[in-house]
């Protein structure tokens, strides 16, 4: 079961998720900052042939990376070659926020999410399914389901919630983004640049659908806009109003992103995890500690410490939003030992709803992973100068 409590902590509204008791995701709601996912009429600022990519203005004074070995690019003004070029007008849309020094990065390749399915352009004419849903025969069934309404320009993503979903409610909402897409470059084609043509899904309601919460789960807060947002979907939503204790204190908010936010993370079995994030890559050191190497089998003893440290590796990387290169230093065992180590890591990282991806285990025992940047990483949020 999963509970989501949504509370101010230092001047943020920030959403601590518990599952199973125990915290996994710490979310600030972006605001007025966010730029993530919104769709603009862009202007090319600038080509750079050498390392294939375009700076797209899409807003005064906001530049944004565009990798132009994209196959398919929505031009809006008038063309005699497919090339992208200096001063050409686009439609593109918000893939990453600003993260520490790097630009926004944007694509021409729109993305619309709907409950059930997402419009897409990486999937020209296919219709993909959730790795989630693993039966055959209703995965046969979805993708027979969408082909009709799939081009030569975009196709569709089967999301997890249409599972169980009533086929009419899936049918009913591709067709209604298909009639958005239109509506967007209907209307793109007669904005000038700098128009703001869609905005993302920066809101709470989309912060908390993109945690999949079900029927059985629960969101609870003390901001009463927040509230009223969320007050009519599926899960039931909490209005928290004691005035004796508050809510930030009654879940111990404080300390939970405190220790998100320490170097070090202790282990049941005594060991503990030291965490740096620095602006290139992440290291985690995975330490014995308490562990005096007096045990008639180290070899167990160590497995056991790694497993434990798997497990606790991916919480951490989801709790902290930690992304790009992650580098893990376990503790070094035989060989045997690493393949149940790494399948266990494998299974650990499939946890996690952000594209998280086990890499190697290098020559000189440490594990490399790379977890997709989206948002600004907890530490960003909570750093002295944020």
């Amino acid at each position: 079961m999963k509970k989501l409590v949504i509370t101010g902590y230092r001047e943020k509204n920030t959403a601590v998720l518990f599952e199973d008791g125990k915290e996994t995701e710490i979310r600030v709601i972006e605001e007025e900052g966010s730029i993530l996912n919104n769709i603009y009429v862009g202007r090319v600022n600038k080509v750079v042939p050498n390392i294939n990519s375009a700076f797209v203005e899409i807003s005064k004074g906001i530049i944004c990376y565009l990798p132009i070995n994209e196959e398919h690019v929505i031009f809006l003004n008038r063309k005699n070659t497919d090339k992208v070029c200096q001063g050409d007008i686009v439609l593109v849309q918000v893939v990453k926020d600003a993260i520490k020094t790097k630009r926004p990065m944007v694509t021409c390749k729109l993305n619309i999410s709907g409950k059930y399915v997402a419009i897409s352009f990486d999937n020209k004419g296919i219709i993909g399914v959730s790795k989630k849903i693993t039966d055959s025969r209703r995965i046969a069934e979805l993708k027979t389901l969408l082909k009709e309404y799939a081009t030569d320009e975009y196709g569709f993503i089967v999301r997890t919630e249409a599972e169980h979903a009533d086929n009419k409610d899936i049918c009913d909402e591709a067709l209604k983004l298909v009639n958005e897409f239109e509506d967007i470059v209907r209307i793109s084609s007669m904005r000038p640049a700098f128009t703001l043509i869609k905005k993302g899904g920066n809101s709470v309601d989309d912060m908390v659908s993109s945690m999949k919460l079900r029927k059985e789960d629960e969101v609870i807060t003390d901001i009463p806009e927040i509230y009223e947002a969320l007050s009519d979907k599926e899960y039931t939503v909490s209005l928290y109003q004691d005035t004796m204790i508050s809510l930030k204190t009654l879940y111990n908010i404080e300390k939970i992103i405190n220790d998100a936010l320490s170097k070090y993370v202790w282990l049941k079995r005594g060991g503990y995890l030291v965490i740096e994030q620095t602006e290139a890559l992440t290291v985690i050191d995975v330490n014995t500690g308490k562990y005096d190497g007096k045990d008639k089998d180290r070899e167990d003893t160590f497995l056991k410490i790694n497993m434990e440290a798997a497990e606790e590796v991916e919480r951490q990387l989801r709790l902290r939003n930690i992304s790009g290169i992650v580098v893990v230093d376990f503790i070094n065992m035989k060989d045997d030992n690493i393949k149940i180590l790494t399948d266990e890591l494998c299974t650990q990282l499939k946890k996690d709803i952000v594209k998280c991806k086990y890499v190697d285990y290098t020559k000189l025992g440490l594990v490399e992973i790379t977890r997709q940047k989206i948002r600004r990483s907890l530490i960003e949020y909570f750093t002295k100068n944020s």
